[in-house]
């Protein structure tokens, strides 16, 4: 029962997004929106497609950079495979089960539950931080003037997201909250699962502790993840001159890192419809025709789920 009511919310959550995408389209006018789609330069979309990939070696090494941290040597080769698997698996199934499956990946390859928990949420928490640094990046640096208005929220969301589990870790150097679990778990806790449930969140604390206290550790990963977006915005401006649009660097990458904030709820499988109504919302703001925009948002989010989709599920089958 449970299993049927699940895919029934996959079924409703993936008919949404595509609704919100039909519907983003049929305002564009799909003749123009086809039009548009025709007409754009190959070689334009081969470069967006270069820079995604470049993404993902970055993507990769910081995954590498925690596994080592952790005590286990994993090949390159087998870190992208499991990474992408994951986030293939998230653009099919929404409430990112494609992070459970990486934990679960993870697992297998020696690393405590606990321990891949921790790394997983922190790469989550690092792509705000990178997408935080880029969106304010564009927004000071850029010539171009816009009201902020609704994009404030997203980014103080944001800022809540990051602060409460970095600083609650950063001003717990003595690890008094995971002192705090164990007595709680040993004291009041009876029946044998809850204790391995609390062992396992002991596990991923001390562990998230460990990660966010290694200060190299920190700054190369956050060097990774802002290089990581970069050239996801970079692959977003080389789309928008696919479609012979010249459109600043600036206002792209503040499009794509907002549409990436907004993914921070999974209401729809891989943020269908959700992605692409907020990035053509921000070109919009930058004076970008609504038709064009639109274009760009989906064909940015479309490219990078076929790659994605293209590695990742013979990765999956793999696994």
């Amino acid at each position: 029962m449970r299993r049927q009511r699940s895919w029934k919310y996959h079924a409703i959550a993936f008919i949404v997004g595509v609704g919100i995408l039909a519907a983003l389209i049929h305002h564009a006018g799909l003749e123009r929106f086809v039009d548009i789609v025709l007409h754009a330069s190959p070689s334009w979309f081969a470069a967006s497609l270069t820079a995604y990939g470049i993404s993902w070696i970055f993507r990769t090494w910081r995954l590498e950079r925690f596994t080592a941290h952790a005590g286990t040597k994993i090949k390159i080769r087998d870190l992208f495979k499991l990474y992408i698997s994951g986030y293939a698996l998230n653009a099919i199934f929404p409430a990112k089960l494609g992070d459970v499956a990486t934990v679960g990946y993870l697992r297998i390859r020696g690393i405590t539950i606990g321990r891949s928990a921790a790394i997983i949420l922190q790469t989550r928490i690092l792509d705000m931080v990178a997408l935080l640094f880029l969106s304010l990046a564009a927004v000071l640096v850029s010539t171009e003037r816009i009201s902020l208005g609704w994009i404030k929220g997203v980014i103080f969301a944001c800022i809540l997201i990051i602060t409460i589990p970095m600083g609650l870790t950063l001003l717990d150097r003595n690890k008094s909250l995971s002192a705090l679990i164990e007595r709680f778990v040993d004291k009041h806790i009876l029946n044998t699962f809850c204790k391995t449930v609390g062992g396992k969140i002991k596990d991923a604390y001390d562990s998230y502790h460990a990660i966010v206290s290694e200060r190299r550790l920190m700054t190369v990963s956050i060097v990774f993840s802002i290089m990581i977006w970069f050239f996801e915005g970079l692959t977003c401006y080389m789309i928008s001159r696919a479609v012979a649009a010249h459109i600043p660097l600036l206002s792209i990458i503040l499009a794509v890192s907002t549409g990436n904030m907004g993914k921070i709820v999974p209401a729809t499988p891989g943020a269908i419809g959700i992605y692409e109504s907020m990035v053509a919302a921000v070109l919009v703001m930058f004076g970008v025709s609504f038709d064009l925009a639109t274009v760009i948002a989906i064909l940015d989010h479309a490219t990078k789920k076929a790659f994605t989709l293209f590695f990742g599920i013979p990765a999956t089958a793999s696994l």
